[in-house]
């Protein structure tokens, strides 16, 4: 499997705080059958906070340098989550900002409470530059939660909706759980992460499987955590699912 989202860099996030939680974060993704993450750092481009470029292709090298030294057989390349503003786009397009793998895709995420205005412009702006904007998370925006019309939007611009572990597996409420199990079952994702932060979380990607085949079948869990972040990282256009349940 390969993940897509998680926050294995040391030190640059409210994830891993230090190299050895980074190797131990490793750890657990290999014993889940995991084979390459892209780290996805926090970045806010509009407040100036998080990691840029440099930033993340420094900690990619470092932990790599570790995972080789310890025998921990996981791949890691580069990327970030970007908060959704108003200047991604420019900065997508002068390069300063971590894609995953550097593919021309970018993980992006919005606001849990509230649409920003701006969300259907920019989306549209970054497609138009020739990236894939990934969406986090979909399901922990409330606002999307309730409008089937904004989700069948990007849809429609084929904007990949992406699966995280903890609102599936039940780690954020009944009602969070509801709406992950609706777009999953109405097959709107078309990814899945783990957006692991921590070694001790309850975030694993083998439970994740286990958690989208039940809810629909083995081929959407392997699509959706093996054959579509592999597209993706080798700029292939990723596939939804066929069969809605």
């Amino acid at each position: 499997m390969i993940d897509l989202h998680n926050h294995i860099l040391p030190g640059l996030d409210d994830g891993a705080a230090h190299l050895e939680e980074s190797l131990e974060i490793a750890r657990r993704f290999v014993a889940e059958g995991v084979t390459q993450v892209a780290a996805t750092p926090h970045l806010n481009p509009m407040e100036g906070t998080g990691a840029r470029l440099p930033d993340v292709l420094e900690g990619v090298a470092r932990v790599r340098a570790a995972l080789e030294g310890a025998g921990i057989p996981l791949d890691v390349v580069p990327g970030s989550e970007v908060y959704l503003t108003p200047d991604v786009p420019e900065l997508l397009g002068a390069g300063e900002i971590a894609t995953l793998g550097g593919s021309r895709a970018v993980l992006v995420e919005l606001p849990f409470h509230g649409r920003p205005s701006y969300v259907e412009d920019v989306l549209e702006w970054i497609v138009a530059a020739g990236f894939t904007p990934v969406l986090a998370h979909p399901e922990r925006s409330s606002w999307l939660a309730g409008d089937a019309g904004a989700v069948d939007w990007l849809l429609r611009r084929e904007v990949p909706l992406q699966l995280t572990a903890a609102p599936l597996l039940g780690g954020y409420g009944s009602g969070i759980q509801r709406t992950a199990m609706s777009f999953l079952q109405g097959g709107a994702y078309s990814l899945a992460a783990s957006d692991r932060h921590h070694p001790e979380q309850a975030r694993s990607l083998a439970d994740l499987h286990a958690a989208i085949a039940k809810a629909t079948d083995e081929e959407t869990a392997d699509l959706l955590l093996s054959e579509n972040p592999a597209r993706l990282l080798a700029g292939e256009p990723v596939v939804r699912p066929t069969v809605v349940y």
